[in-house]
């Protein structure tokens, strides 16, 4: 049954998330030379085990990746093809609960593949409080999503009592918030995922460069992290547009208040780090200027990237390497006020004259 699960479930897991690997890998080995290689992971282990709140950060990342397996193995077994795996209940319990530890054993083994040097590092330099605690935490959480599938394929047909009955209120949602309630609802994971990771980048690169931290380029260089955590949520995010809000084309709303209203999607998307790195630049308003502007122009970057590669996630990654290495150039030669000015400008022109001619099926 462990065969037919891998060439099923575990492919198509990975095969639906190939992209999100691609860019996983790309982060954690296409931003540095080769010969920096070695040292730069250890030095991003050696930062984990340095502060509890990383440790911490990390084990939330963790979770956050095994809970996306748990929710793709969720929505496979609603499909029609997969209901021979609640066949798994006519076996013994002992049997089900190893199979599933094994399945997402090989769906955790990016994580573990990686968390093998981590622990090794962990014990040459005595972190074994640190150690303890991600073996620990690595065998929980296997446990846990195991736990939790034997759950479905045997308890499914119990019904769940409700203790408590609340009524919410409905409100009408302004077509601003559309975007918003989309992330919340259907990619809560991605969201969350997407901003622990922004203020992981965030407070790396500020730990790195601890030694020059009041040159605003390093701040800026942890706002084009942030930014670049939040590539794949803005691919999400044109991606229901073009699925779901094509037909908004046709409502009465004129185009300078549809721009209005996507700078804005993006501005609030964006507040969270906006104020964590005014919390660490010291509240200087020119510093300020400088980041939210570049900040902005970075996510407006990103979207003018998926409309010309058409949602392309191999060529979306592509683009990404380049913008990273164009916008790092432009920082330390200190152009960046120029480089987010031509952004914001190309942005405009682009929803003023050629967003509407084009068509999102093309997409």
């Amino acid at each position: 049954m462990l065969k037919l699960f891998l060439k099923t479930l575990s492919k198509e897991f990975y095969a639906a998330h190939a992209g999100l690997f691609l860019f996983g890998f790309y982060l954690l080995f296409g931003i540095v030379e080769a010969s920096q290689l070695i040292s730069y992971h250890k030095t991003l282990m050696m930062l984990i085990y340095s502060s509890p709140l990383v440790l911490f950060l990390v084990f939330i990342c963790w979770a956050l990746y095994l809970l996306k397996c748990l929710f793709f193995m969720k929505k496979q077994l609603k499909l029609e093809t997969y209901r021979f795996v609640f066949l798994l209940g006519t076996t013994a319990r002992k049997t089900q609960f190893i199979l599933w530890l094994k399945l997402y054993a090989v769906l955790f083994l990016p994580i573990l593949l990686y968390a093998l040097p981590l622990v090794y590092i962990g014990i040459v330099y005595a972190y074994y409080l640190s150690v303890c605690a991600v073996l620990l935490c690595i065998m929980t959480l296997l446990f846990a999503v195991s736990g939790y599938m034997f759950r479905i394929i045997n308890y499914s047909h119990v019904p769940v009592k409700v203790y408590l009955k609340t009524s919410l209120p409905r409100w009408t949602k302004p077509y601003w918030t559309w975007p918003f309630y989309y992330l919340l609802k259907e990619q809560t994971l991605m969201l969350v995922g997407s901003k622990v990771l922004s203020f992981a980048l965030f407070n790396a690169v500020m730990w790195v460069f601890a030694d020059v931290s009041g040159d605003i380029r390093v701040a800026l260089i942890g706002i084009l992290a942030a930014v670049l955590a939040h590539s794949m949520l803005i691919h999400a995010l044109l991606k229901n547009e073009v699925d779901r809000l094509s037909f908004t084309r046709s409502l009465p709303i004129t185009l300078s208040a549809k721009m209005g209203q996507r700078i804005l999607v993006l501005l609030l998307l964006f507040v969270p780090e906006i104020i964590f790195y005014i919390h660490r630049t010291g509240y200087q308003p020119l510093h300020i200027g400088a980041g939210l502007l570049f900040g902005l122009s970075g996510l407006m970057g990103l979207q003018l990237m998926l409309y010309r590669v058409k949602l392309d996630q191999d060529q979306y990654l592509k683009w990404l390497l380049g913008f990273f290495f164009v916008s790092m150039f432009i920082v330390l030669t200190h152009y960046y006020l120029l480089y987010s000015l031509l952004i914001l400008l190309g942005y405009l022109l682009y929803f003023s004259f050629l967003y509407d001619k084009k068509d999102l099926r093309e997409i």
